[in-house]
């Protein structure tokens, strides 16, 4: 089964090992020809693409969108099912496991079962669409099924945290081709959360103010800033570590991404799209990697100030970056804020039509 390892140099890594996932057998990989809709002959069918479901007996649950409301599909018909909205599928080789074999070590080699579910929101029957490309009403179901996954899950027992993500492209690490999202789940705090809430919980409790209230105080209306609307911000940080790297923060003080009301819901949509859709203007369809940084709603002194991160991947990283943990970050976040605002903020204005 899975295990996750606590490397006994740095005490503060963990590498998760998927034991679980078979290299001596590998499925061959899904082939599409750019020149069509579907795969080529002799290529394997998508099992997120509608009419497979004969290939899926991992879905966990169906959407379909009716007179403009999402509703969960039951027991439906045929047609209903082929005319989906959102699926949510179990993973077939997930990182992460249900069951424990309670295979536990200490010092100095410490390792723990990876207990927890993985599961993949696939947004659209669309294959060839990328995730910029998705509307706002797309990006609100969306939206809307991640939070309820995400207060199902914290739910459950042995669910500490809920780490919700998704990878475009190779450098992604997205071996899935179709649009999606994932959520996995873990038995402790990620160490980067932990990092966050440590000093969330210290500057409450100096001085009584959230540290991420106060970045976004500064950076409203700065060189940083790319745009924002009533309930957000999107930002370059001051000292990002990827290139173009850019956040999206609720303006007011938030911890839980499952308590979001509607309204915020469908502003965030239209924040998500906008500045997607401006990052492809600029950098093209480039890989990027994207994560929901969530309170831990199990663990009250462990709460931060929710936010979304984006991270393009159009440079590789040198011995510096891996070895050291100095990021080299080119153009400066004053220009990358500017560049990205400029195309980000025409998207906007095209999407609720001002020209």
């Amino acid at each position: 089964m899975s295990e996750l390892r606590k490397d006994y140099y740095v005490q503060d890594k963990f590498v998760l090992i998927p034991n679980n996932i078979d290299h001596t057998n590998k499925k061959p990989e899904i082939i599409y020809n750019k020149e069509q809709s579907g795969p080529v002959a002799n290529a394997q069918i998508c099992p997120y693409c509608p009419g497979s479901t004969g290939n899926c007996n991992n879905l966990v649950l169906s959407f379909v969108v009716k007179e403009g409301i999402l509703q969960r599909l039951y027991d439906t018909t045929d047609e209903e099912n082929e005319n989906w909205s959102i699926r949510v599928f179990e993973c077939t080789n997930p990182i992460v496991t249900s069951h424990s074999n309670q295979q536990y070590s200490d010092r100095p080699f410490y390792r723990e079962p990876a207990c927890g579910y993985d599961l993949i929101i696939v947004p659209t029957p669309k294959h060839n669409i990328a995730l910029s490309e998705l509307s706002i009403d797309q990006w609100t179901n969306l939206l809307l099924v991640l939070q309820d996954r995400v207060r199902w899950l914290y739910s459950q027992r042995g669910v500490t945290y809920v780490a919700i993500y998704a990878s475009r492209g190779t450098n992604g690490v997205s071996k899935i081709k179709h649009p999606h999202f994932h959520i996995t789940t873990f038995s402790s705090i990620p160490p980067i959360i932990e990092k966050e809430a440590k000093t969330f919980h210290q500057s409450m409790n100096e001085s009584g103010s959230c540290p991420a209230c106060n970045m976004i105080e500064s950076e409203m209306n700065g060189p940083r800033q790319l745009f924002s609307t009533n309930s957000f911000i999107t930002l370059v940080p001051w000292a990002p570590t990827y290139n173009y790297e850019f956040w999206i923060c609720p303006r007011k003080h938030s911890t839980f991404f499952s308590k979001v009301s509607q309204k915020e819901i469908n502003d965030l949509a239209l924040v998500i799209c906008s500045s997607l859709r401006g990052m492809d203007k600029i950098l093209g369809k480039t890989d990027f990697s994207m994560a929901f940084h969530i309170s831990p709603e199990k663990k009250n002194s462990r709460q931060l100030h929710w936010h979304l991160e984006v991270y393009p991947l159009i440079t590789s990283w040198s011995g510096l970056e891996r070895g050291f943990g100095i990021y080299v970050n080119i153009p400066n976040p004053e220009d990358s804020a500017k560049i990205l605002g400029e195309a980000s903020r025409k998207e906007l204005a095209n999407l609720i039509g001002v020209h």
